[in-house]
């Protein structure tokens, strides 16, 4: 799933300024999936996805940092 996330995530920023929302919806995730021919809409994957991206980038980094 965080292959999934990391996939996407270039694409988000591009999407919230077009719409001007905060934070990414599950319509532009799935836009996003469809876009770029990815594989993963279940809806309880999209859910961690969402959580994921919704972090702030430094939160996700440091994360994956400590482990």
């Amino acid at each position: 799933m965080e292959e999934l996330t990391e996939q996407v995530r270039p694409h988000v920023q591009e999407l919230l300024e077009r719409d001007g929302n905060e934070a990414i919806t599950r319509v532009q995730l799935r836009e996003i999936l469809r876009r770029e021919n990815l594989s993963g809409g279940r809806n309880d994957r999209l859910s961690l996805v969402l959580q994921q991206l919704r972090r702030p980038m430094a939160d996700s980094t440091t994360s994956r940092s400590s482990r």
